[in-house]
């Protein structure tokens, strides 16, 4: 279990919201604690969220109900797993399989029991039914009817004689063999017993807000207070960082109530949905607030020539794409620094929740972060956000109502497969050319590609694909090396004794092929630095002097190099080259 932070959800059972505070706003009664697997960063399910639900369960089990007012919990799993909550419990679970392509509906009792199944439903003996409660499989024998399209590997509802669900679980066989076999297992149990649903009255939006609206008027006060305290104790220009996600929006509409009007700060990864950058830039042009914006154009089909595809235990992408470019862009707008207001959280992830709401970038030396939302949960987050389109009319990005829970870079490895069966960006096609040369170069196999596993440069434990990536550094000198020998100042003072030959320290450099093999381990790191260097910008924000720029898509060290050796430190060419 990850545990990021309390859980905080709750609900009011008389006018059936959940509630993130004791007491419900609405009829000032008491909540109840809602039981969710951690984080739970809960989020609410917008129309294309019920309807996949209502498609999926109706698929496997009949008939389904569906509320207007349903939430969202994402639990660790292999792939996109989201507990389904509503009328103050967890109905089940909607999870992803990538091998069929498709959502499976894993049922709580309860929800099973409202559903009535009409199909994927099991009736057992009554002399099995006592077995089954007591923590036992339904073995074949005890199977008194099968619904016809059962498959193995299906999810299913077991009755007993007298038509009462007494467990969900996995079927083991067909239909047909559960009937006709006389032993083994028919179904796996995975919840037993007897667990009525409740009775309680609809609910809307409009009520989920009036319930929390103490909550989210101490939240959003608490988010100001926070801002204007930051301001105060930090002599800097501020800005906000706008990626054009729920997370940025609220923190941006937050400094919006604190009184301040900043420039926003939007990199331009190369790798965001159309809908995102069209997003940012509405934003702008509606609150008519200044976008101060970085491109990074091709620089992670040019790095992929170098590093291969990116992974989540690989990920030069954030360094080349995003943390570059700010670098570059805090650079020429704040070069004596920036207060930057950004929509991190704690319950998005371990190294987060380990961060403090203010802190210093060490990828981006002139950049204070400041999150004035850091101890929001994500339903804070949406209810804020809607309380603020209907006093505003600013909305969020359309992607949100299209299945996706967080919103970045369309090919993030960190991405779910389910979130790339919902929306394929345009140049999907790209991608999918490069993992199947990468593929043939490296000898592995097409699985790698059709599992998903392409995200993970070592395999998981769970992929049961042995795989291995090696890489060889290369060192393709050019015919002028200027640019080269000036990374040498990296390590100290550097002489040339002529057109290839230089000193370093006093120690002799040939910047030859043939004499590579020759070079100390520190001079063919900072060569093949030099030689491979993407243009990204990390290393900006490390030098202290100001002696590094970059031209025609490559640094280049000037005189003002000291030789402290601080950009080496981040390089992403040394890190994953």
């Amino acid at each position: 279990m990850i545990y990021l932070g309390k859980i905080l959800l709750r609900w009011c059972l008389h006018c059936n919201v959940p509630v993130l505070g004791e007491t419900c706003g609405i009829c000032t009664g008491g909540t109840e604690k809602v039981m969710l697997t951690p984080p739970g960063d809960i989020r609410p399910a917008f129309a294309f969220d019920r309807e996949l639900l209502q498609e999926v369960v109706e698929r496997q089990f009949g008939r389904a109900t569906v509320p207007e007012v349903m939430l969202l919990n994402n639990v660790p799993a292999i792939d996109r797993m989201d507990e389904v909550i509503f009328d103050g419990r967890v109905a089940g679970a909607l999870r992803y399989h990538p091998e069929e392509k498709r959502f499976r509906f894993l049922p709580r009792l309860w929800y099973a029991s409202l559903l009535q199944p009409t199909r994927g439903y099991v009736v057992a003996d009554q002399g099995a039914v006592p077995y089954i409660l007591k923590s036992e499989n339904l073995m074949a024998p005890g199977v008194v009817e099968a619904s016809p399209e059962i498959r193995t590997g299906d999810e299913v509802a077991v009755y007993s004689p007298r038509r009462q669900v007494i467990a969900v679980g996995r079927g083991c066989m067909d239909a047909a063999e559960m009937q006709e076999a006389g032993r083994g297992m028919a179904v796996k149990v995975r919840r037993k017993g007897e667990d009525a649903p409740p009775s309680l009255p609809p609910s809307t939006w409009d009520q989920v807000l009036a319930a929390n609206q103490q909550v989210i008027d101490e939240k959003a006060a608490g988010g100001v207070a926070f801002i204007r305290r930051a301001v105060n104790s930090h002599d800097l220009p501020m800005a906000v960082s706008f990626s054009g996600g729920k997370d940025s929006l609220a923190t941006l509409l937050l400094v919006l109530d604190a009184g301040y009007r900043p420039p926003l700060l939007f990199v331009d990864t190369g790798l965001e949905f159309p809908e995102t950058v069209e997003h940012v830039h509405a934003v702008a042009k509606e609150l008519e607030l200044t976008l101060l914006e970085e491109r990074a154009g091709d620089a992670f089909w040019e790095a992929m020539e170098l590093f291969g595809p990116p992974a989540r235990d690989y990920r030069w992408c954030c360094k080349t794409c995003k943390l570059g470019p700010t670098s570059r862009l805090i650079k020429k707008h704040f070069p004596l620094g920036v207060l930057s207001f950004i929509g991190q959280r704690r319950y998005e992830s371990e190294q987060r929740s380990r961060k403090g709401s203010v802190w210093k970038n060490p990828w981006v030396a002139e950049q204070v972060g400041a999150s004035p939302i850091q101890h929001w949960t994500a339903l804070h987050v949406w209810l804020y956000l809607f309380r603020k389109r209907r006093e505003t009319g600013i909305s969020w990005n359309p992607l949100y109502e299209q299945g996706f829970s967080r919103i970045g870079c369309w090919p993030c490895p960190a991405s779910d497969l389910a979130e790339f069966a919902f929306r394929r960006h345009p140049q999907w096609d790209r991608l999918a050319r490069h993992l199947s040369l990468f593929a043939r170069q490296h000898g592995l196999p097409q699985a790698w590609i059709e599992r998903g596993l392409w995200r993970w440069r070592r395999p998981p434990d769970w992929s049961h694909l042995p795989y291995s990536i090696s890489t060889e550094r290369h060192y393709p000198l050019p015919d002028d090396v200027q640019r080269i020998a000036g990374f040498l100042r990296v390590l100290g003072p550097v002489e040339q004794r002529d057109e290839r030959t230089f000193t370093v320290n006093g120690e002799l450099v040939r910047l030859e092929p043939e004499a590579v093999e020759g070079w100390p381990e520190e001079v063919k790191e900072v060569v093949y630095r030099a030689l491979h260097c993407t243009g990204c910008g990390v290393c900006l924000g490390k030098c202290p002097r100001d002696a590094i720029a970059i031209r025609e898509g490559k640094a280049w060290m000037g005189q003002d190099c000291i030789h402290c050796g601080q950009c080496n430190q981040e390089c992403v060419v040394l890190v994953f080259g």
